[in-house]
């Protein structure tokens, strides 16, 4: 598994004794949180499972699309961040830093070769007016770039900040944007579960309830919309995720709540139906443990009685997991990457 680069983040904020700000996706998203110092440091993070652990331990943390326009200018001495997976998240940190740090201040960049970082450094450190090259330490490179005077242009984000409607789906036109997987497309796994929601929601009605476990910009949930009236519940772990779907609710007039959460965990309701298409990367690395994370959370928040529909890819060895939990399995369809598989909570489990 990647490093996160939390250890040598800690190294460096204790190079510096003024305020700090950690920006934090994904790729610290299971960093242990115990080696920095809380004192003069604030993390924004899009991470809402980071957001909870920040905030257990005492941080002073803010969870949102890294919208960082409340924070004064010049307020930090140093802003920390591990290069993110998405160029466009990456160059908006960049382009904002300019403006938050003081004369003088730093931008510390951390990550490894195959994320990008001695490119990210470079185009940081002239847009900053002080290019520098970035140490290597074993597997990570670490660049420290001063802000200096310069006007150099900012970088082109993607318009990171805003939604677009950018997604044309069975007639819908979805909003979405970067900064959360697939933010600019159907994904191919949630396609093909979709074809199978017609005949999976047949009789499901008004008195019932969906649940959209991992939502996104909240496809399955406007596909599933279109055939079924049941109250559904979509949530997320990402902020960016969050906006979307929320957005996407609210100009196709579905009923329901979008909820952050990580995996359904702060979500105490049962549900008739769950849909999910669970993520198998954590940051820049395949994570095995999030099927098990999400099978498990399907079965505590289905009915008894209730049923599911996953699709993974069909390397995934979700009918194990599934079967650990007490859940049976019924395969449903296939194409030549993915699977898609109903999940029944049994009456008496």
């Amino acid at each position: 598994m990647n490093n996160s680069g939390m250890a040598l983040l800690a190294q460096q904020q204790r190079r510096c004794n003024g305020p700090q700000l950690l920006v934090a996706d994904e790729n610290l998203g299971s960093a242990p949180l115990h080696q920095l110092q809380p004192d003069n440091l604030m993390i924004v993070t899009n991470r809402y499972n980071l957001y909870q652990s920040a905030l257990k331990a005492g941080f002073n943390c803010q969870f949102n699309d890294f919208d960082l326009d409340a924070l004064a200018s010049g307020e930090f001495a140093q802003i920390l961040f591990r290069v993110a997976k998405e160029k466009a998240l990456s160059h908006h940190i960049i382009n904002q830093s300019r403006r938050l740090l003081g004369a003088n201040g730093t931008l510390a960049l951390i990550g490894e070769k195959g994320d990008g970082i001695k490119t990210y450094a470079d185009k940081a450190g002239r847009y900053l007016g002080n290019p520098r090259k970035p140490e290597k330490h074993g597997t990570l490179y670490l660049a420290t770039l001063q802000k200096l005077d310069a006007d150099n242009p900012p970088l082109e984000d993607n318009n990171y900040r805003h939604l677009r409607a950018c997604i044309k789906a069975d007639g819908l036109t979805l909003q979405s944007k970067p900064g959360q997987f697939g933010w600019n497309k159907v994904d191919q796994g949630s396609a093909l579960l979709a074809s199978q929601l017609k005949t999976f929601l047949a009789g499901i009605g008004e008195q019932d309830t969906l649940l959209d476990l991992g939502c996104g910009y909240g496809f399955l949930s406007c596909m599933a919309a279109q055939y079924c009236s049941a109250r559904i519940v979509a949530t997320d772990n990402n902020a960016a995720a969050i906006k979307s779907c929320e957005a996407n609710f609210a100009a196709l007039g579905i009923k329901g709540d979008v909820i952050a959460a990580d995996c359904g965990s702060s979500i105490a309701e049962r549900f008739d139906v769950v849909l999910c298409n669970p993520p198998f990367h954590q940051g820049f690395v395949t994570d095995g443990d999030l099927t098990s994370q999400f099978v498990a959370s399907c079965h505590q928040h289905l009915k008894h009685g209730g049923k599911a529909l996953f699709v993974v890819n069909r390397f995934v060895p979700l009918e194990n997991c599934a079967e650990k939990e007490g859940l049976t399995v019924e395969l449903v369809a296939e194409d030549q990457s993915f699977k898609v598989l109903v999940l029944t909570r049994t009456m008496h489990k």
